[in-house]
């Protein structure tokens, strides 16, 4: 059975969030990673609370799936995220009962992990992202995309 990763959280501004998080919900700024693509930068602050993690995701490409997200129902709760073992297992899984994926190939990316999402169509309107961690010095598996 998947573990409980985190909560994602879509916002315009991570940084503007930061009060919010912090002074409002007493939750712990753990790290901020920032991922440059050609098409765009992603910036993830993950904070802590009491028994959940949430990431605030920001997008500088407004045509990113995020910001379409955003701009259809405004910043908010955006996504689940389950860690996995064996990532391309639990797509074939899935995808046998006729969940779609709109990562494919999985990327490399949040935190050293391998990564996928749900096509929120196929899981009753919630997008689900899957992590699958790789060990410490573990390379990036040949079946992902960096």
């Amino acid at each position: 059975m998947p573990a409980m990763d985190h909560i994602g959280y879509a916002v315009r501004s991570a940084d503007g969030k930061r009060e919010m998080m912090e002074t409002l919900l007493g939750f712990r700024f753990l790290e901020r990673r920032v991922y440059e693509r050609p098409a765009s930068t992603a910036t993830l602050d993950f904070y802590e609370g009491p028994g959940a993690v949430f990431e605030l995701v920001e997008n500088s490409n407004p045509e990113a799936p995020i910001n379409k997200f955003i701009a259809a129902r405004g910043e908010g709760l955006h996504h689940i995220c389950l860690r996995v073992d064996d990532l391309r297992a639990v797509m074939a899984e899935w995808e046998a009962k006729g969940v779609r994926f709109t990562i494919k190939p999985p990327l490399y990316g949040s935190r050293g992990g391998v990564l996928t999402f749900t096509d929120a169509s196929t899981t009753g309107g919630l997008a689900i992202e899957f992590v699958q961690y790789l060990k410490a010095g573990e390379p990036v598996p040949d079946w992902a995309a960096k």
